[in-house]
């Protein structure tokens, strides 16, 4: 298509939109096109001036903007009337002088007004822009209070560094004090909370009564339905219920919500297999929904490729291949990419196989003259203090990146930030590049149609496709399909997102049950309850105590409480004697702790760890989980590694076991199931000596210490930023804090400096994390 057959395809869509013969989501998709093909081109003052109109049509004037980045002068000399009108048009939608939204952000801001209630669903695409247009609901509406709820730590974080180091966000500094642990010494007038769903909850456990909120967001919230998705982790089996709660908990009376999520489809009223749940939530709740998940912001152009020669994957790329398998058409996908300058994601559908694909990359001639200079540091710190025979070096220094849920948090976001500036030039990935992660790949590369061995759904497959492209970076991005089936799923039907506690015939938690209205429960659902009741009763357990880990359910509660009173005087001392430890030295007593292991064995619902307690070894006196515990405690990640290198596994396997423990058991199943030993404890030792609940000595200490790997508050803000264990350690030995210091390497330096400006500028000016 010459530029003149452009031009005319462009203009006859414009008139199509403007005779309401096409969507304005479709003229976007022909726009986003439109620019693609021009930003190449040498451009006159006319074509500026029809790019800035068409920008302005479609109300994206971004797109503009964007061709500066293509190195094109896009100052214009001249105005004709259409260019005029533009202009004026681009101004309301000009926030303040350096930052602006798109047309359908600002349509979802218009709907925020003062003195009514303000309630919304939005489900839009990757590329909308949710979290940005939040932010600006929060300064339009000048909330005192406010919580966002995030699904994960990284994406916390990641929301706490933009506003601590963008000035587009220092109205949130100048006015806010920000708060992301769930222990705040002090509320000031103006609040703003970043959360996980499960330290939301931990914080209303501790001050609900000491502040009302007047605004709440909750991201990914199609997490409430855990038959939506595919979960690649079983402990995100669990999440359901705590996204479940956190929204309940969200939506008190007189609380302006947004809750928001990519892609999510609804059930319709003619669907066969119609199911009313989501759309009572919405109307008990006066949520109003607002669907934009046809709006790409980013267009996206899908390539099948299957046995065939040559591809047009769209009109400026062509693969062309001189072999048949899937590994050697992968190699030759990326050398052709790679030579057109352009980066890719490569999507695969569990940990094994991002290894397996990145040793085939690193083993090709395809990377060999790849340079890591500008990121040696950060390798020379990876292999000081991890392993050098570990995969991930052998990738980095071939410039590929290794994405996945057993890979170190902060060397994910290392690896991200390296990828992004240009200095990795493929990154592989399992879907926890899906979760929030903003990367800047043109190119989708889709090796696999599954999500571990489940098929993907629909929703997962658009999740996935939405990381081609990104909004201020490019026009179109490219999905390439390698030999399966990955677009049968995007081509799928859809499911639509339900809620089980509006649905009589879903069976329930047993933690939902007392979070369910009546007509929503059946009458063996009220049946349990009342039994649960009475067994709360004989016992004397106040609501208080079942309030707490309100994501483990009452009658594990009580079967912990009872096992706890039937413990002889023996078993009693030595969790004692295992406190004692715990707060003296940051150790286990191995008996104390098999003594409390055995206790919480019944109720533990995850399989892995039930494995790690049941299991004994050869002599059989103590789990696997208490030897991990006390390794772990002793000597940190790496001391975990290397006890298991002591096994006998291979360099890989021990950090992607030793990270599997620490990120998934650790930090979420083993916290929990003690937390509820602990309060059942303390409550029970309450109860025989008369001593208040609150000076009754647990294992809090080691609950802490398991959760953020820190005490202090600038060490758990560090830990929840992503930061080698190093920089944790100077802020909690405070004493010998410049001793530890001098010891980084320059790689930590560097990301100390960065935390330092993070932690003093949200301590300043009043205002403290």
């Amino acid at each position: 298509m010459d530029r003149i057959e452009k031009a005319s395809h462009i203009v006859k869509s414009l008139n199509a939109y403007r005779n309401d013969e096409l969507k304005d989501f479709e003229l976007i998709k022909i726009v986003c096109s439109y620019f693609d093909k021009m930003k190449n081109e040498d451009l006159s003052e006319a074509d500026l001036n029809f790019l800035k109109y068409i920008s302005n049509v479609i109300g994206i004037p971004h797109f503009y903007d964007l061709l500066e980045k293509f190195e094109k002068d896009i100052t214009l000399n001249s105005f004709d009337l259409n260019t005029l009108s533009a202009v004026i048009y681009e101004s309301t939608l000009n926030l303040s002088k350096d930052n602006k939204v798109h047309k359908y952000q600002k349509q979802i801001l218009e709907l925020f007004k003062p003195a009514q209630m303000n309630r919304y669903f939005l489900s839009a695409s990757t590329s909308f822009g949710k979290t940005h247009i939040v932010f600006e609901i929060v300064k339009q509406m000048n909330y005192d209070n406010v919580v966002l709820i995030f699904p994960t730590i990284a994406l916390l974080s990641e929301n706490l560094e933009r506003l601590t180091s963008d000035e587009n966000y220092k109205f949130f500094i100048d006015y806010y004090s920000i708060h992301t642990l769930s222990e705040v010494e002090s509320l000031d007038e103006k609040n703003l909370f970043i959360y996980t769903p499960e330290r939301y909850l931990s914080f209303i456990e501790k001050r609900d009564d000491e502040i009302n909120f007047d605004f709440a967001f909750i991201d990914e919230v199609y997490k409430i339905d855990n038959d939506y998705i595919i979960d690649e982790e079983v402990r995100e089996n669990e999440r359901d219920v705590a996204y479940r709660l956190a929204v309940f908990y969200s939506l008190k009376k007189d609380v302006d919500t947004l809750l928001a999520g990519p892609y999510i489809d609804f059930s319709r009223p003619n669907d066969i297999n119609y199911n009313r749940s989501f759309d009572r939530f919405l109307e008990k709740n006066q949520i109003q929904l607002i669907d934009y998940n046809d709006y790409e912001i980013v267009n996206k152009t899908y390539k099948d490729i299957k046995g065939r020669k040559s591809y047009s994957v769209d009109y400026d790329f062509d693969l062309h291949f001189e072999t048949s398998s899937k590994k050697d058409r992968l190699i030759e996908i990326l050398r052709q990419i790679i030579d057109i300058n352009e980066n890719s994601i490569i999507y695969c559908y569990s940990r094994s196989s991002v290894e397996s694909y990145a040793k085939t990359i690193i083993k090709s001639d395809l990377l060999n003259n790849h340079s890591y200079e500008e990121y040696s540091e950060f390798i020379s710190h990876i292999s000081d203090n991890f392993n050098k025979e570990w995969t991930l070096i052998s990738a980095l220094k071939k410039g590929i990146g290794i994405h996945h849920g057993l890979v170190p948090k902060y060397i994910q976001k290392e690896t991200v930030s390296l990828f992004n500036k240009g200095l990795l030039r493929v990154l592989l990935s399992t879907t926890t590049i899906t979760e929030g992660v903003n990367t800047s790949a043109k190119n989708l590369i889709v090796l696999h149609d599954k999500k571990g061995n489940k098929p993907l759904k629909k929703f997962d497959a658009k999740n996935i496709a939405g990381r081609a492209g990104r909004f201020l970076y490019h026009y179109n991005g490219r999905v390439i399909v390698l030999k399966n089936n990955f677009m049968q799923a995007i081509n799928s039907e859809p499911e639509g997102i339900k809620h089980k506690n509006y649905d009589l015939d879903a069976p329930k938690e047993e933690v939902d049950l007392f979070y369910t209205e009546d007509e929503y429960l059946t009458g063996e659902d009220k049946a349990k309850i009342i039994d649960i009741n009475q067994l709360q009763e004989d016992r004397g357990i106040p609501d208080e105590i079942f309030h707490l880990y309100k994501v483990v359910s009452r009658k594990d509660k009580i079967e912990i409480y009872d096992k706890i009173s039937l413990l002889n005087q023996v078993q009693l001392e030595a969790i004692k004697k295992l406190i004692r430890y715990i707060n003296f030295r940051m150790d286990i007593e191995y008996d104390g702790f098999q003594v409390i292991l055995n206790l919480l064995e019944s109720i533990v619902k995850n399989q892995k760890l039930k494995f790690l307690i049941e299991y004994k070894g050869q002599n059989g006196d103590y789990s696997t989980l208490t030897h991990l515990v006390h390794f772990y405690l002793i000597g940190g990640f790496r001391g975990s590694v290397n006890f298991k290198l002591g096994k006998g596994l291979t360099v890989d396997k021990s950090i992607s076991e030793t990270s599997e423990f620490v990120y998934n058991t650790l930090k979420y199943q083993v916290v929990k199931y003690l937390g509820v030993f602990n309060i059942m404890y303390k409550f029970y030792i309450s109860k025989q000596t008369g001593q208040p609940f609150e000076e009754v000595s647990g294992l809090d200490r080691l609950l802490t210490k398991l959760e953020y790997n820190a005490f202090t508050e600038k060490g758990r803000i560090a830990s929840d930023f992503g930061v080698p264990s190093s920089i944790i350690d100077y802020y909690e030995n405070e004493d010998n804090a410049d001793e530890i210091k001098k010891s980084f390497d320059n790689y930590e330096l560097n990301i100390f400096e960065k935390v330092e400006r993070i932690i003093n500028e949200e301590n300043t000016g009043g205002n403290n994390v």
